[in-house]
């Protein structure tokens, strides 16, 4: 799998409509579909390199890798991989938390506190560890949904039942447009930050196989770190750089219509998409893996560069 190669290819498109790349990478990468694909939004026609499925499959692939060279996944499954033996290191993180909590306008008190009814969702995953991490010393009344969707689809269909609701974007902004008297009561990342000590939250992270050749994966995290700053700077480029792949595709791949990716960027990037060395973020994902119940790492399990 070691090898020196030419990166980042553009290639002359053959045609208008399709949904072929003008931009090509050369490792095998695999990202879930949602936010962390939204950092790879230059190379989502490169079918050929760039897999993006479901998250269990990419999770898989820490173990049986199938020629994956490059994995965007969780942080915390890609550590927990790692400390089991799988042949990856971590690299960077490139999305921060997409999290809000929504009111209803049923809580006489406007406050949340003891016995208010909750609907968040994912219990036992990454948003309802981080939920019960900054919200579980309040005894609220909560009820579980499978994920932000449906959690967002039982919030509008039955909404008298709830004061307050744990979404995710972009489900958040769907629930405000839907209902007037749905608004926003608190960014979750703020949150998590003023309770654990001006840490972030380190969602999904990029992990490098150990026999990608070192130059050729630094040459890619340049490159995305690059792609996700010019995201953020303009948001439009997310627009610009898909506009020859089908809407229908793109859409399925990023969880929302480039339109909604970049109203949501501009507005104080609700998404979280961003771009930061993890060797040099240590702290803060030391601190993301003790909030959902796992140990520090260590310092080997990082890709220096």
């Amino acid at each position: 799998m070691k090898r020196n190669a030419l990166l980042l290819i553009p290639v002359i498109l053959l045609t208008a409509c399709g949904n072929t790349s003008k931009y090509q990478v050369s490792l095998k990468v695999a990202t879930p579909k949602g936010a962390p694909a939204i950092a790879l939004y230059k190379y989502l026609g490169d079918t050929d390199h760039v897999e993006v499925g479901d998250p269990t499959n990419v999770v898989g692939y820490f173990t049986e890798t199938a020629g994956r060279e490059v994995l965007f996944a969780p942080t915390n499954a890609g550590v927990a991989a790692i400390k089991k033996g799988s042949p990856f290191k971590l690299a960077a993180t490139v999305t921060f938390g997409n999290f809000y909590l929504v009111k209803t306008g049923n809580d006489t008190d406007n406050e949340l506190n003891e016995g208010d009814r909750v609907l968040s969702f994912q219990q036992n995953g990454v948003a309802g560890k981080l939920f019960s991490a900054v919200y579980g010393d309040l005894d609220l009344n909560i009820n579980w949904s499978n994920n932000s969707g449906t959690a967002k689809v039982e919030l509008l269909t039955n909404t008298a039942n709830y004061d307050y609701a744990f979404l995710a974007e972009p489900d958040v902004d769907a629930a405000l447009k839907a209902n007037n008297n749905i608004s926003e009561y608190q960014n979750v990342q703020t949150a998590y930050k003023n309770k654990f000590d001006n840490n972030e939250i380190t969602q999904a992270s990029i992990f490098v196989h150990n026999d990608v050749d070192h130059d050729t994966a630094v040459e890619f995290l340049n490159q995305i770190e690059k792609d996700v700053e010019a995201l953020l700077n303009k948001p439009s480029v997310i627009v610009s750089e898909t506009k020859d792949l089908e809407a229908e595709f793109v859409t399925g791949k990023i969880g929302g219509t480039t339109a909604d990716i970049q109203s949501l960027l501009e507005r104080d990037n609700r998404l979280g998409i961003g771009f930061k060395k993890a060797v040099t973020n240590k702290d803060a994902i030391d601190t993301f893996m003790t909030t959902l119940g796992a140990g520090k790492t260590s310092e080997e399990i990082y890709f220096n560069y």
